[in-house]
C-alpha cells in the first residue's frame, strides 16, 4: 500500500524536523511525504531541504503559499498520489508499526478511514477526565467512539481494543484518498490565524457516513501538543461555541432532544471553565454565544 503522509505546519521548524525524521525512518520507500507550509516566510523549507536526497527513502515534497489548516490539508490532498492519505500534526511522531497497522486495517475494502492511539501528556484540568461525572451526565449512555446526537464525541475508554468509530483526532487521521477528496476539509471553520477548531470531527464524521472508520491501537503517534501553550484562551473558546454550533446545524438533525443535549453541552463548558478558574475561557464562551445570536457563524 502506497501512503501519502501529509504534514501541515506553520512556523514550528524544530517540531517539524523531529516529526519528519520520525516519519522518514518508518514510512515505506514507495510512499511519499508532503509538507504544506503556512508560514509566509517559508520556515519549513530549510527543514525539508535537509531531508532531500536521502538514498533509499520515500520522496518528500514541499508546498507553500497558502495558510489555514483546512486549506493546507486540502492542498496536500490535491498533491497526493498514494492510495491512502495520512494526516499527523507537525508535533507528532509515529510509533514503530504505525504503517503496518494501517495497512492491515485497510485490507478490509469497507474501511475508508483508520486512526489510532494519540499518546500525550494528561491534562490536570478538573472535569477533563473521560470518566468525569459531568461528562457522563451530559453525554449520556452510548457506544464509545460514536458521536452524540448533538455532535460531541463519546470518548474511547478501552484504548486497547480495535473497533469501528465515528471520529478521528486531528493529530492522527488517515483515509482512502478518493474518499478523502470527496469529503474534503471545510475551510469555513478556519479561525485564530488559520486554526480550524473541530475540523477533524467534521471531516471524520462525514467520512464515517461513506464507510467504516476503524480504530487500531497499534497505529499510534506520540503527540507533544506544542501549540497549547501559546493558545489565546478567549478566542479559542469563542470558536468552540461558534464552530460547534455551525457543525451541529450542518451535520445533525436539530430535534428537540438534540437541541436540549447541545444546550447541556454548552452549560457543561461553562461549568468546566469556572471549576478550573479559566475566566478568559468564560469570556470567550460568552463571546461565542453572542456570535451565535447575531448569526456570526462560519460560512455566514
Amino acid at each position: 500500500m502506497r501512503f501519502s503522509h501529509i504534514v501541515v505546519t506553520k512556523n514550528r521548524p524544530a517540531s517539524l524536523l523531529e516529526a519528519l525524521r520520525g516519519i522518514d525512518v518508518a514510512i515505506p520507500q514507495d510512499s511519499e511525504i508532503i509538507v504544506v507550509d503556512g508560514d509566509p516566510k517559508r520556515s519549513g523549507e530549510a527543514i525539508v531541504r535537509q531531508l532531500e536526497g536521502r538514498d533509499g527513502r520515500a520522496p518528500i515534497h514541499y508546498i507553500a503559499g497558502m495558510s489555514g489548516i483546512c486549506t493546507q490539508r486540502n492542498a496536500g490532498l490535491d498533491a497526493a498520489g498514494g492510495e491512502v492519505v495520512v494526516f499527523t500534526d507537525d508535533d507528532c511522531v509515529p510509533v514503530t508499526g504505525f504503517y503496518e497497522a494501517l495497512t492491515q486495517a485497510y485490507e478490509d475494502p469497507r474501511v475508508v478511514g483508520v486512526t489510532g492511539r494519540v499518546i500525550q501528556r494528561q491534562t490536570m484540568r478538573i472535569g477533563s477526565d473521560v470518566h468525569s461525572p459531568l461528562r457522563r451526565m451530559v453525554l449520556g449512555a452510548g457506544r464509545q467512539g460514536s458521536m452524540t446526537r448533538f455532535g460531541f464525541r463519546r470518548p474511547l475508554v478501552d484504548l486497547d481494543t480495535p473497533r469501528s468509530i465515528e471520529f478521528m483526532p486531528g493529530a492522527n487521521m488517515s483515509a482512502r484518498r478518493g474518499s478523502a477528496i470527496e469529503v474534503g476539509f471545510d475551510e469555513h471553520l478556519q479561525h485564530l490565524g488559520g486554526y480550524a477548531l473541530c475540523e477533524d470531527d467534521d471531516f471524520s464524521y462525514r467520512l464515517s457516513r461513506t464507510g467504516r472508520i476503524r480504530y487500531s491501537p497499534s497505529a499510534a503517534v506520540h503527540h507533544r501538543v506544542v501549540g497549547e501553550q501559546t493558545r489565546n484562551r478567549r478566542e479559542f473558546d469563542r470558536a468552540v461555541v461558534a464552530n460547534r454550533t455551525y457543525l451541529f446545524r450542518k451535520n445533525f438533525q436539530p430535534t428537540p432532544l438534540a437541541k436540549l443535549g447541545f444546550a447541556g453541552f454548552i452549560v457543561m463548558l461553562f461549568a468546566h471553565r469556572i471549576l478550573n478558574r479559566e475566566w478568559q475561557g468564560v469570556r470567550g464562551l460568552l463571546d461565542g454565544l453572542r456570535d451565535v445570536r447575531r448569526g456570526n457563524l462560519p460560512g455566514g
